[in-house]
């Protein structure tokens, strides 16, 4: 009787934040845009326009330039606050502003003449499309990533849920479980995998190199056409992942997946005269995880850490005299 026993582990690393975390990498960030208009329609040159985290109160400040536009470039997804102000107007406040990785999103604001001590507030509304890039792409929210069942938890098969995408033979068949993507046609390892910016691409046959606990992953990202030079490696798709990371809120997740060998059913072993024989070899399973973060320090500091772990146990019966005369026969083949 032989146990065989898996147990491998996932963690994700502390990631440590400051203020200053509102700057992303090329491939990991998104951008916003907009124009400051008065009631009559004309722009509104040098607005004071503040950029505010929702969840870490991280501030960027900038100004509208002679046609009224503003622009923040490299910004960490998530929700923001945006406050614009400028004399003889009201200040307008847009709240919730969703910035997913890989978008640019544009946010227009007419502001309204009063004080500029009173303040207008607009709940924010995402666009039914974006006018900013042209790039064939999909991305898959955190509401999406924590609800939708992935076989293996591999946060690599969000993939699938893309047109044209679908699952490509490795050239290494020790890495068979890993998620090799093939979009429109192409092989697998034409596809460039970055996480929070950094390349993650595994060049010998595609797909991830590191894997990653999916309770640490906030958004997934994949373009399949026509995205940006930025991303570069690649002529068949550009995937941009971003983990999680804390906030000034503490919050975590736990899950667990439980199979125990005394819930499984009887097997029947042939006897070989046409009868069989119960059997029972233990099988048991175990995947379990979660995720905690939070403040070190209130709006200068954060951390987030999340694990996951998988144990498998498993006895398979193998008969030694069966094993003896196979081992004879081979000899006496080869012999002959």
């Amino acid at each position: 009787m032989f146990k065989v026993s898996s147990k491998p582990i996932q963690a994700t690393c502390l990631f440590f934040l400051t203020a200053a975390a509102l700057f992303a990498q090329v491939t990991a960030d998104a951008n916003l845009t907009g124009v400051v208009k008065d009631p009559s329609g004309a722009v509104v040159p040098n607005a004071t326009v503040k950029l505010e985290s929702a969840q870490t109160a991280a501030v960027r400040e900038t100004h509208s330039n002679d046609n009224g536009v503003y622009r923040f470039d490299l910004v960490s997804p998530g929700t923001y606050n945006v406050t614009i102000s400028a004399p003889g107007f009201r200040t307008a406040l847009s709240k919730g502003v969703v910035l997913a990785v890989g978008q640019t999103v544009s946010n227009d604001v007419t502001l309204q003449v009063g004080q500029q001590s009173e303040t207008v507030t607009v709940e924010s509304v995402a666009p039914l499309m974006n006018i900013e890039k042209t790039d064939v792409s999909t991305t898959i929210t955190p509401r999406e990533v924590d609800n939708l069942p992935l076989v293996g938890r591999d946060f690599a098969n969000l993939a699938y849920l893309v047109p044209g995408v679908k699952i490509a033979d490795s050239y290494d068949p020790t890495k068979n479980r890993y998620a090799i993507l093939s979009v429109n046609g192409e092989n697998g390892r034409n596809v460039n995998v970055t996480v929070n910016g950094v390349d993650n691409k595994d060049n010998t046959v595609g797909g991830p190199v590191m894997q990653f606990p999916l309770e640490a992953i906030q958004e997934f990202h994949i373009s399949t056409q026509r995205f940006s030079a930025v991303n570069g490696r690649s002529e068949g798709a550009a995937i941009n992942v971003i983990t999680k990371s804390g906030t000034n809120n503490f919050h975590g997740s736990l899950f667990g997946y439980f199979r125990n060998d005394a819930l499984d059913t009887d097997e029947q072993t042939p006897n070989g005269d046409g009868t069989s024989t119960p059997a029972h070899p233990a099988y048991s399973r175990q995947w379990f995880g979660g995720s905690v973060g939070g403040p070190l320090k209130k709006d200068k500091l954060f951390a987030f850490f999340a694990i996951e772990r998988e144990r498998e146990n498993q006895d398979l019966v193998e008969d030694p005299k069966s094993y003896s005369e196979l081992v004879l026969a081979k000899s006496a083949g080869l012999a002959a």
